[in-house]
């Protein structure tokens, strides 16, 4: 009776440790979870929630790689209008010029065009918002900064090493 009980327990929890709505891409989970970020950033990322740009912070002053936070941030497709307050704040932190570029330019890339979104949508504005975003999902691309012309000049009969 006890190992029954038991049993049907334990493929209860795990048929429930399957189900994660957001299908967040691994490896940039563990960009995130393996630098130590706090719960409710890695909350919000397991969820597949955007980030604040204090999280945004947080997560480069962790450690998070550049490549891993934008595919990340892609991946949302929230919108962000950063003040000059918020951009002091990130590069205090210490985030990467690729990351500021990215957040800059997101306004332009999801509020116009074809991936553009409803950034009203409580997705983007409730913290406490957990439901599905107002889109397709789409796994973050996590070899965003592939420098193929890097790679070919180390190849290059005419480079200089």
């Amino acid at each position: 009776m006890c190992k029954s009980v038991f049993f049907l327990t334990f493929l209860a929890l795990a048929s429930c440790a399957t189900l994660d709505p957001a299908q967040v891409d691994p490896k940039i989970l563990g960009e995130f979870s393996d630098r130590g970020v706090s719960p409710a950033t890695l909350l919000k990322v397991r969820n597949g929630l955007p980030l604040t740009v204090g999280q945004v912070a947080e997560a480069s002053r962790q450690g998070v790689p550049g490549p891993g936070l934008i595919s990340y941030l892609q991946s949302t497709r929230k919108a962000y209008e950063l003040s000059s307050a918020d951009l002091a704040k990130l590069r205090a932190a210490g985030t990467p010029a690729p990351v500021i570029n990215y957040m800059q330019r997101s306004y332009g890339f999801f509020t116009q065009g074809p991936k553009a979104t409803n950034q009203k949508h409580p997705y983007f504005s409730d913290e406490r918002y957990n439901l599905e975003a107002p889109f397709a999902y789409e796994p973050p691309m996590a070899d965003t900064f592939f420098n193929s012309a890097y790679e070919d000049n180390l190849y290059s009969p005419f480079s200089s090493e």
